[in-house]
């Protein structure tokens, strides 16, 4: 499964939110947009319950938010970005400035699991990091950044 088939520029903004709950329900409420997302307060609540576990800020400037649900049909995956960060009780304690959030169906844990270190290795990567991050404004660069 390839990361790049579950991206859009759609589902990539500049983020508005300053706190984690208000990043969470911006992408959330962006990924709903998607019609494989049939239950937009489910996916809420399930993402702030993966969140309560364990925050999904991985650290350098990085979050993943996800959550399996039987409402969403297929993958769907939010890039919000803040050059400001928000904090996200990160494990390095760094801001985060760029959030993938992956909205993703029960039953397909392999694929799951397969796009969230897609995510993570490219994301590790510096340069690509502050070039999506100066990339907010534009969506375009951003899915060719992350997409590749």
């Amino acid at each position: 499964m390839r990361l790049a088939d579950h991206l859009s520029m759609e589902r990539m903004t500049r983020l508005e939110g300053t706190t984690k709950e208000e990043v969470l329900r911006e992408l959330v409420r962006k990924a709903a947009e998607s019609p494989s997302v049939h239950d937009e307060e489910e996916l809420v609540q399930a993402i702030f319950e993966r969140e309560e576990i364990l925050s999904t800020g991985i650290g350098l400037g990085i979050a993943v938010p996800h959550a399996k649900i039987e409402s969403v049909e297929d993958f769907v995956i939010t890039i919000g970005i803040s050059p400001e960060g928000v904090d996200f009780d990160a494990l390095d304690q760094t801001p985060a400035h760029i959030v993938v959030l992956i909205a993703a169906p029960v039953g397909r844990q392999r694929d799951y699991l397969g796009l969230l270190a897609q995510v993570t290795v490219t994301l590790k990567n510096p340069d690509i990091r502050s070039r999506v991050i100066a990339a907010a404004d534009d969506p375009a660069t951003v899915l060719r950044l992350i997409g590749s």
